[in-house]
């Protein structure tokens, strides 16, 4: 007879649990349902800019964006019907928007927090329209409503609409370029437009004096850059502005620096 009521009692034990078990599922699925089936009742649009920077995206561009998305208002949506992989796709693929997460909480609002792409210079092709380029040389269409003033490229440089794989890597060199540039405070200042020739060298037009600074092609960017600016802090400071025609930076390790000629009688 113990045999039996333990058996019982243990039975009895399972089934209790199991009674529990199939309780929280139910719980659980009615609260999915609830969850499909919840009203969207607005957007809320969070851009991280912990730093402050230029940026291309507004607020407003989403809402706009949402619009153009959709068949009808957002608020005729529940979570279910409302495309979120869609919505998610499109944004991670716009061009001033580095990454983005889409998602609905419980109170039906459809938040949307990104990171934005941040312009470095400015680039005019010789035909065709001009646009932005981030660090990693990657295009920024110029937007209709804020244009800000960055550094100018101009010169042989690749068309708005490439797909050339040369192109893009002479695009990821102007976004490291200006990315090195920025890491100094004079140079950043100093560095007006950028000039890209045929032979692929890069000439400053600085924002202060008059002489041309060659810097040749791509290799050894860096090192050049803070040849460069130890000229002008240590040389142009000590002789004063103006004084040189042309500073070629051209080959590893040297700057020659041109004096402008004095005119005789």
């Amino acid at each position: 007879m113990k045999s039996l009521d333990f058996n019982i009692g243990a039975w009895i034990g399972t089934l209790l649990q199991m009674t529990a078990w199939v309780g929280i599922v139910w719980v659980l699925v009615v609260a999915f349902q609830y969850k499909k089936d919840i009203a969207i009742d607005g957007v809320e649009v969070v851009i991280h800019n912990p730093e402050n920077r230029v940026h291309l995206i507004e607020v407003s561009n989403f809402t706009d964006f949402i619009k153009s998305s959709l068949e009808d208002s957002i608020h005729t949506y529940t979570l279910s019907e409302l495309p979120l992989k869609e919505l998610f796709k499109k944004l991670n693929t716009h061009p001033y928007i580095k990454s983005a997460k889409v998602f609905v909480n419980n109170k039906g609002i459809l938040k949307i927090e990104c990171q934005p792409r941040y312009p470095v210079a400015r680039v005019v092709p010789a035909r065709g329209d001009s646009y932005y380029v981030d660090k990693y040389g990657q295009i920024m269409p110029l937007p209709m409503e804020y244009r800000p003033k960055l550094p100018v490229v101009r010169g042989r440089v690749p068309q708005v609409n490439t797909n050339d794989e040369t192109d893009l890597i002479d695009l990821a060199n102007i976004g490291e370029f200006f990315t090195l540039v920025g890491k100094s405070a004079f140079l950043e200042v100093l560095v007006d437009q950028l000039v890209v020739t045929a032979l692929k060298e890069y000439k400053i037009i600085p924002v202060m004096g008059t002489e041309k600074v060659e810097l040749g092609q791509w290799e050894s960017m860096q090192e050049k850059l803070w040849d460069l600016e130890d000229f002008y802090t240590e040389v142009i400071a000590q002789v004063g502005w103006g004084k040189y025609e042309k500073i070629s930076l051209k080959y590893e390790g040297q700057v020659v620096a041109t004096r402008k000629t004095t005119a005789t009688p």
